[in-house]
């Protein structure tokens, strides 16, 4: 069946007719800069004194007290020194709307004392796949009818130059301490999450 009226989707994303794919272009660097930017804007003082104030009043006393704990182990941290040394994309979820990939990012900022802190932050990325218009998606499914939610896959493409690539969102982030462990037989650093701990009395 062919489509009367030209369907266009958000930018970055188009439909491949031949393979039944909707086409998600993502640039691996403008992943690493949005991650970046989102994390130099999380760990300056106004956004920690605010964050720490507003989970005063939601979040349970032992993880509050975590959070404070770990807020004094970063005191005067300078956004500026922060490197973003590895990036893991740990899960995505897509649909026929929207988009989801959820990242582990592994990082070293400095404080003004001179010392390095290693950290990871979860970090979730989305973006729809038809903008803001919702007529597009409603004319498409006229046209297609059941087969288009059948048989239509999502590829995610990475790196594609000869495309827009799709503009992504920041939805979360958590905070955590992060490890770095050496694997002999991958002749490899592992970074991982260390993740909040209960104290016993």
């Amino acid at each position: 069946m062919t489509i009367k009226n030209r369907i266009e989707l958000n930018q970055g994303c188009f439909l491949n007719p031949a393979n039944k794919k909707i086409v998600l272009n993502l640039a691996s660097k403008d992943i690493l800069n949005l991650i970046t930017q989102e994390l130099k804007t999380r760990y300056s003082p106004e956004t920690q004194k605010q964050a720490l104030e507003e989970s005063s009043q939601l979040l349970p006393n032992f993880v509050f007290q975590e959070l404070l704990k770990r807020q004094e182990e970063l005191a005067n941290v300078n956004p500026d020194t922060l490197i973003l040394v590895n990036c893991n994309i740990t899960e995505i979820e897509v649909d026929e709307l929207e988009f989801n990939l959820s990242v582990e990012a592994y990082f070293v900022i400095g404080d003004t004392t001179g010392q390095n802190h290693f950290r990871a932050n979860r970090i979730v990325l989305w973006s729809n796949i038809w903008g803001d218009d919702e007529q597009l998606l409603l004319d498409l499914e006229d046209e297609l009818g059941e087969k288009f939610w059948t048989n239509y896959q999502i590829q995610l493409l990475f790196d594609e130059e000869n495309q827009q690539t799709i503009e992504l969102e920041v939805s979360q982030t958590d905070d955590y301490a992060a490890k770095l462990e050496f694997s002999p037989s991958l002749q490899k650093f592992l970074p991982s999450i260390v993740p909040f701990t209960v104290n016993e009395f």
